[in-house]
């Protein structure tokens, strides 16, 4: 089972968005995904309410206890997230996250969203994934931000030397501003080999599917036609990371 990280050290980046989005797609590629949710707010657990819940994050957390799946082709599960993980920081949090995910099994994949943090949390996850996908708003403050997670990454994989960056994504964002067509091209400069050359645009149609908790090939909009092909263009470049193209 490949696990797949999504985090970033700042909210309102669109990370569960996008978390929610690849595994619909990787279900629409046939595969067998499960949604872990380790924030409290609990948006990607709302975003799968018609899924089958075979587990809760807090017991990953607490008593790092595994979940054993057995889905079909195209099937979705979820670990749900829990309003008291938040509160949770202990010593064991890392420790009891990493070997959770570790000995966990029964998909083709498992898509990780994470509270905006980079805390013990984030961390368990990060020793127990095989990629980690960075998305990122490009204001003022995004090469700071980008700083940041480089520096959770190299920490992180100095433990787990199978984990993979595959890259930061440019998200939330609106060619229309100049400020954030300049703070995109200082970024992709400073960063070229780690900034994803892909954009998870400002569009309506991702608050709606969002929202709706569904893949956004169901949004019949200009809006969610934008959305599906950039999103879409976006995910066979992941998949062929993640996947070798298969």
């Amino acid at each position: 089972m490949k696990k797949i990280v999504v985090a970033n050290n700042k909210g309102g980046v669109g990370k569960t968005t996008i978390a929610s989005q690849i595994v619909f797609s990787l279900a629409g590629r046939g595969h067998s995904v499960i949604a872990v949710d380790l924030d409290s707010q609990r948006n990607l657990t709302s975003s799968f309410e018609h899924c089958l819940v075979i587990g809760d994050a807090l017991d990953m957390v607490l008593d790092a206890k595994p979940f054993k799946a057995g889905l079909g082709a195209g099937e979705i599960n979820v670990i749900a997230g829990h309003k008291d993980l938040q509160a949770q920081n202990t010593d064991d949090v890392m420790v009891n996250v990493s070997s959770a995910l570790s000995n966990s099994n029964g998909a083709d994949f498992c898509v990780i969203d994470t509270p905006p943090s980079f805390g013990d949390v984030v961390y368990g996850a990060l020793l127990g994934a095989d990629y980690l996908l960075v998305p990122i708003e490009l204001k003022k403050y995004s090469l700071d931000g980008i700083e940041m997670a480089l520096e959770a990454f190299i920490a992180a994989q100095a433990v787990n030397d199978d984990l993979q960056l595959l890259g930061f994504l440019p998200s939330r964002f609106d060619a229309v501003k100049q400020v954030e067509r300049d703070a995109l091209a200082a970024v992709a400069a400073e960063f070229e080999q780690v900034v994803i050359r892909h954009q998870i645009r400002n569009r309506v149609a991702y608050v709606v599917a969002q929202e709706d908790g569904v893949p956004l090939s169901e949004i019949k909009t200009k809006s969610g036609k934008g959305a599906q092909e950039e999103f879409g263009a976006f995910f066979d470049w992941l998949y062929g990371k993640v996947n070798g193209g298969a």
